[in-house]
Formats: C-alpha cells, sequence, structure tokens
C-alpha cells in the first residue's frame, strides 16, 4: 500500500512540473513545411551528385574500354593459327597481299569474273555462299597457314636462312614506286597493304614469309622424280603427250538458209501474198514448215555423207588422198597435213577421239560426222608417237635502247629524222654496254657463275635478272626469233657464249647446254609439282584456325555448313534406324 501511495504521490509530482502543450499556428505549419521541403532539396541533390559521379566514372570506363577495344583490335589476336596469334595488321597484310596478287594477274579482266576491284568487295558475290571479300579472305588465311607451317617445320629442323635481303629489296622497290607516286614508303605501304601498314610494321612478315620460301625451296629441290616414275607417269597420260599426223578433209552440208525478218517483210510489201511471219502462222502451219526445214537439213547432211563416202572409197593410200582432196575439199589450196597434233588442240573431239584411239593404225582411214557444225569429216591416219624435242638452258643479260620520246627537254616535237636518228644513238649506246660487259666477264674468270653475277647486277630483263639470267628448258620457237635461231644452232655447244641483237636490245648468251627432252621435263615438273602439293597439303591439313571475335564470316559460315551436314547425316542415320 506504501508503494501504491508513492507511484502516486510521484504522477502528481510529474504531471505539476510538466510545461503546457504548444498549439501550431499557420506560420509555425508554414515554417516547418519550408524546412521539410528544405530537407527533401537536400537530400535529391545529394542524390544527384551521386549519381553525376556514378555517370562520369561510366563515361571514362567506356572511353578507357573503346580505347582498350582499339589496341586490342591493332595489338591484340585478330585470329590465332594453332599456337599463333595473328594481329590485325599482319591479317591485312596477307589479305590486301591476296588482292594485289588477284589485280595484278587478271587486270582489267577481273570483270570476267564478275569484280568490280573499284566497288565494296562485300557486296559483290564471288559464289551462292561467298562474297568477294569472302574469298580473299580465305586466300589471306591459307597463305598464312603455309607459311606459319613451313617456318615452324624449318625451326624443328635447324633450317636458317637471313631473310634481311629480300626485306631490303622489297623497301628499295616500295621506295621507288612510291616516289614515282609522289607519296611516301609509309603512306604507299598503306595504300597497298592496309592503314595500319609502314615499312617498319610489315617488316616481320616479309622475314617470315621470305623464310617460308627459302624452305620451301629447299624441300623442292631435295625432292627426287625417278625415271621409273616419269615412265610410269608417261604410260598412263600417252593421249597428253604423244602426237600424231594426219590428213583431214571437211564435207560441209549445203544446209538451207533461214529466211531473215527483213526478207519476209519485204516480200509482203512487194505484194507476195504467200509471205507469211512466225506471227501470223497457226500452230498447224508452224508445225508444217518445221517438218519441211528438218526435212531439207536431213537431205543437206545425207548429200554431204554421201560425197564424203564417195571420197573415202577413192584414199587408198596418203598420195591418192591427196588426189582426192582437190576434187572434194572446198577449198583445195588448204593444206590437207596436219603434223605433230596433240589431242588437246584437235577439234572437232570425235575426229581426235577417233585418231588417238590405241588400236588405230597406219593408214586407217574413216568419214566422222561432226552435227553440230552440219558436215562430214574424211579422215586418214599417218602416225603416232612421242616427239623428242630437246631442250636447253641458257643465260643471258639484256640490255635495251633508252626509249625515245616525242619531244624535246624545250617541249618541242621531234620530226621524223630526228627520233630515228635519237633511236640510232640509243642503240648505239645499247650495244656499246653490251659490248663493255662481256668484256668484262671475258677479262674475269668468264665462268657460267661469274656471269651469273654480271646478269643479276647488269640485266634488264625481270625474268631472269634475279637468278642469274637463267632460262632452263627452253623449247625450239620459245624465244625470239634471233635468240632461239642461235641457241638452237646444230653447232652449238655447252660453255659458247655471243651477242645477239632483237627488237628487245641487244643479249649477252651463255650457253649452259642441253636439258632433257621436253616430254620428260613437262612429265618431270607435273610430278614434282603432284609431290609437292601433297607436301603442302598434309603439313596444313591438321592446323586449326581459331576465330573468337567472330570477325571472318566465311569460316563462321564453313562451321554452320559442317554442323547442318552433320546434323542432317545424324537425322538420316536415325530414319535409317527407325526404318531398320
Amino acid at each position: 500500500m506504501a508503494e501504491k501511495g508513492k507511484n502516486t504521490n510521484n504522477t502528481a509530482a510529474e504531471n505539476e512540473n510538466a510545461k503546457p502543450e504548444k498549439k501550431m499556428t499557420r506560420y509555425d505549419l508554414k515554417m516547418q513545411r519550408r524546412r521539410e521541403q528544405e530537407l527533401k532539396e537536400q537530400k535529391m541533390k545529394k542524390i544527384s551528385r551521386t549519381v553525376g559521379i556514378l555517370v562520369v566514372i561510366v563515361c571514362v570506363c567506356a572511353v578507357i574500354w573503346r580505347v582498350y577495344d582499339n589496341y586490342q583490335e591493332k595489338h591484340g589476336p585478330y585470329i590465332s593459327i594453332d599456337n599463333h596469334d595473328i594481329k590485325k595488321a599482319e591479317f591485312d597484310y596477307y589479305y590486301y597481299n591476296s588482292v594485289n596478287s588477284f589485280a595484278s594477274t587478271y587486270g582489267s579482266y577481273a570483270s570476267v569474273f564478275g569484280l568490280d576491284l573499284s566497288q565494296p568487295l562485300d557486296a559483290q558475290s564471288y559464289s551462292d555462299t561467298m562474297t568477294w571479300k569472302d574469298y580473299f579472305e580465305q586466300q589471306a588465311v591459307e597463305q598464312m597457314k603455309m607459311v606459319y607451317a613451313l617456318t615452324d617445320e624449318a625451326s624443328e629442323n635447324g633450317f636458317t636462312y637471313d631473310a634481311e635481303e629480300d626485306y631490303n629489296a622489297m623497301v628499295d622497290s616500295i621506295t621507288a614506286n612510291a616516289e614515282s607516286q609522289d607519296m611516301s614508303a609509309d603512306a604507299y605501304c598503306q595504300a597497298i597493304f592496309g592503314s595500319d601498314a609502314t615499312l617498319e610494321n610489315i617488316k616481320p612478315y616479309v622475314l617470315l614469309g621470305s623464310t617460308a620460301s627459302a624452305y620451301y625451296d629447299s624441300i623442292e629441290d631435295a625432292t627426287e622424280i625417278t625415271e621409273d616414275e616419269i615412265s610410269t607417269y608417261y604410260d598412263e597420260n600417252k593421249d597428253s603427250y604423244d602426237s600424231v599426223d594426219y590428213r583431214i578433209c571437211k564435207i560441209a552440208a549445203d544446209m538451207p538458209e533461214d529466211e531473215t525478218e527483213a526478207e519476209t517483210e519485204a516480200a509482203a510489201e512487194s505484194g507476195d501474198d504467200t509471205a507469211e511471219t512466225a506471227e501470223t502462222m497457226s500452230e498447224e502451219e508452224k508445225e508444217a514448215a518445221e517438218a519441211e526445214k528438218k526435212a531439207a537439213e536431213e537431205a543437206a547432211m545425207a548429200e554431204a555423207k554421201a560425197k564424203a563416202d564417195d571420197m573415202l572409197s577413192k584414199i587408198t593410200d596418203e598420195d591418192s588422198f591427196a588426189e582426192a582432196y582437190k576434187d572434194y575439199a572446198e577449198d583445195e589450196s588448204a593444206d590437207s597435213l596436219n603434223a605433230n597434233k596433240k589431242k588437246s588442240s584437235i577439234s572437232p573431239s570425235d575426229v581426235a577421239e577417233w585418231l588417238f584411239d590405241e588400236a588405230r593404225q597406219a593408214g586407217d582411214k574413216t568419214v566422222i560426222e561432226y552435227e553440230s557444225g552440219d558436215a562430214y569429216y574424211v579422215v586418214y591416219f599417218l602416225d603416232r608417237y612421242l616427239e623428242h624435242a630437246k631442250t636447253v638452258d641458257v643465260r643471258h643479260i639484256l640490255i635495251s635502247p633508252e626509249e625515245v620520246a616525242d619531244t624535246t627537254e624545250d617541249g618541242e616535237e621531234l620530226s621524223e629524222e630526228e627520233k630515228a636518228q635519237v633511236e640510232t644513238e640509243a642503240k648505239e649506246a645499247a650495244k656499246a654496254k653490251a659490248e663493255e660487259i662481256y668484256k668484262e666477264w671475258q677479262s674475269g674468270d668468264a665462268t657460267e657463275d661469274s656471269f651469273a653475277v654480271l646478269a643479276e647486277s647488269y640485266s634488264e630483263d625481270t625474268g631472269s635478272n634475279t637468278n642469274g639470267g637463267l632460262y632452263e628448258a627452253v623449247k625450239d620457237g620459245d624465244m625470239v626469233a634471233s635468240f632461239n635461231d642461235w641457241i638452237f644452232d646444230a653447232s652449238r655447244k655447252a660453255g659458247d657464249t655471243n651477242i645477239v641483237e632483237t627488237d628487245y636490245g641487244y643479249h649477252i648468251i651463255y650457253f649452259v647446254g642441253d636439258n632433257a627432252e621436253e616430254w620428260h621435263v613437262t612429265i618431270e615438273s607435273a610430278l614434282l609439282s603432284n609431290k609437292m602439293n601433297d607436301y603442302l597439303s598434309n603439313l596444313v591439313a591438321d592446323l586449326k584456325v581459331a576465330d573468337k571475335k567472330g570477325n571472318i564470316a566465311y569460316l563462321h559460315e564453313t562451321e554452320a555448313e559442317t554442323e547442318t551436314t552433320s546434323e542432317t547425316m545424324e537425322a538420316t542415320a536415325e530414319t535409317e534406324s527407325e526404318t531398320e
């Protein structure tokens, strides 16, 4: 009870001490709302400030990522070939190499392939599944695969090659071309090898490619082609290497000519009631006209066949063919004899097939219909053989006269007499230079090797001045007349030299000697090419190309096709299994 009273007294005391509650006026409410609004605005400013900082951070990160992405595109891996990461600049080097090689090979004929090099390559179709850009990217990838496969194997086998000289030669060539275009060397590089190309940047690719090429040459030089291989190849492909001699006479059918539209109209205008055009004829009339035309054509072919058979009956030997030819040939002045003809050069193909039949014997004769040509051929077989034409190896140094301008340095046009005089002086200067080089060789070691050195220093023949002026396995007729006549002179022997004039200038020639017969050289070359193609195919067969960023479209199209084919095969297998 005492406790309860104590509590009651305390509560009373507290109530007495408590202040009376203040009543809120309109002013107080207004001030309170203002304070709340200020607090709200301060809070929003703080939030806005925080968001602004975050936006700046995001923008900075985006810029950093863009810079990084650009750096990665230029310096990071664009694609990879096995364990080799390929940068964009390196890919571009090979890509534009492919484009430039195609352009230099075909030039203005590119349009024949449906390609306009002045237009975007990714907007032009190469095939149903590839654009021309895809095609050149594919060529670039294949080139890189071969280069890296060759250099990897070269490294494994301890092969070394100093490619600096090759790079320096390329620098000289680029510099000269750039100067002729009034460009810097690096600007010229960018124009032909891509926007990131400079002489310094492309150096590793040039060195690598030269090493790969040198290693390939070493493998090719070490690849042996045996006589047994050549003999076997010839036996299996005789039709491609043998030649035939034969006589032939064409008996053309006198086919009815179609009346031209102009002739039909002219006949109608002249009042010829029988003149009709295809548009005015009924179906029955058209069929009748076609039947009449066909009958006339058959009659013409039958007449030609009878004429050919009649000629054939008069042939007993080659002389009798020549006599009959005078009576049956449309142009008896044309020679009926065809000598040393390869199968691929004989037309029509039915004639070639008959001539190269294994059962063919000298004196065989026949009549062959050439339906699409509206004619018959009377053919007389003389001989089939393997031509034993020799080939030779030569070295030469070409000195060409300077080109003669049409005007003087002051811009005045030269007269014909003045031009002739300048041309004569240019030829004399070229001849004097050739004689000086010839004397230089004669006064030195006067060997084939020393001749090769001079050829690389002086010769203006770009086809041979990088390999000592050498041409191997030259066939009779390959060279211009006076050059050809000298090297194929019956008295020619190894080591002979001379200066020979041609339309190209003056040639200092060193006769190396006889090579193998033409057929032998051709087959040896074909076998070597086959072996080297097999070597390269095996070398790159297991190389993997990775394109994680999807830069090369054709690679992923190929993958999609492979997956589709695989899925189709699996579905087919399941269907067959269910059927069973």
